[in-house]
């Protein structure tokens, strides 16, 4: 547990750096599903990080007419202070180590589902690869979509709404239903009942967005966009959870990036002519066969298995 607390420190410090890469992420992230213990000791790792003063001055962009550091400088006194940091995220982390969790975690593997039936007689039903958090104290109704997606049926309490923290982002209902899909680049909210709140970005200044019944939001770190959309469409995008997918003139890529959520045995398209081709269909989300041969006889592909992998081409 303390090898796993220091690796889980080191990357929040790391992350804290402008150096960090898209491959840095894919890196976490790949450790990050090694195990739920990775996750837990990277979410007190973050969490101590950010209560942390010294990020503050970490984070501090130069003041005007100071003179600039040489990269050496800068490179040398940010190793240090991350060094120092990293210390007192551990001491924090350590410390909280030995409290009882305030939260559930909850998780599915690639593939699975999981529902749950709250005290106040929400459901939750989680999604493929999906993680998420639902808070103990039960004068709260918190939870905390950390990956995956979730469809929420919360039951309505003007006095005690739900909340939902996701990618920076707050999620307020009363009582409604909705889905929620936390990626590595965006939050998307889609909603088929009722009415939740979307938190703006932080430190825009921007007030929250309301959303209604056929809104779909997707939330950035930097923008909100919000698009209506038909009530067939929302059903679609929440067909998950009878363990189907439907494509409506989906790009064959698209169709591709869906099916690979739920499945070890991976299709792959070779080439963008073939990956901008069209399809409609209803699939079960593990019947990776049917979707490639319907694939080869409508679209008139060349389909391949190599190993796990189903290769598709013009």
């Amino acid at each position: 547990a303390g090898e796993i607390q220091l690796r889980a420190a080191q990357w929040v410090v790391d992350r804290a750096s402008e150096a960090w890469s898209l491959d840095d992420q894919h890196r976490l992230d790949a450790w990050l599903k090694e195990a739920t213990a990775h996750e837990v000791a990277y979410w007190r790792a973050k969490h101590a990080w950010e209560k942390a003063d010294r990020v503050v001055a970490l984070k501090a962009p130069m003041q005007r007419g100071a003179q600039p550091q040489t990269r050496v400088n800068r490179s040398g006194l940010f190793r240090m202070a991350a060094v120092a940091c990293g210390l007192a995220v551990l001491g924090v982390a350590a410390m909280e180590m030995n409290k009882a969790p305030d939260y559930t975690i909850y998780s599915t593997p690639v593939g699975g589902r999981k529902i749950l039936s709250l005290g106040d007689g929400s459901r939750i039903e989680l999604n493929t690869d999906t993680v998420l958090r639902l808070s103990r104290d039960r004068g709260a109704r918190i939870a905390f979509l950390d990956r995956g997606e979730a469809f929420f049926d919360i039951r309505h309490d003007a006095v005690h709404p739900f909340t939902i923290e996701a990618r920076g982002r707050r999620i307020v209902d009363i009582g409604t239903k909705f889905l929620v899909r936390s990626g590595q680049e965006r939050l998307e909210v889609s909603m088929l009942e009722g009415e939740v709140t979307l938190s703006a970005p932080k430190n825009s200044g921007d007030k929250p967005s309301k959303l209604t019944a056929g809104d779909v939001a997707v939330a950035t770190n930097t923008s909100t966009v919000i698009t209506k959309e038909p009530g067939p469409a929302i059903a679609d995008a929440a067909s998950w959870r009878q363990g189907m997918l439907v494509f409506r003139h989906t790009t064959l890529a698209d169709a591709v990036a869906e099916f690979n959520r739920y499945n070890d045995a991976q299709l792959v398209v070779v080439g963008d002519r073939a990956g901008s081709l069209k399809i409609d269909g209803k699939f079960q989300t593990h019947d990776v066969e049917t979707f490639a041969e319907v694939a080869k006889d409508v679209l008139h592909l060349r389909v391949q298995k190599i190993g796990k992998k189903t290769v598709m081409s013009r």
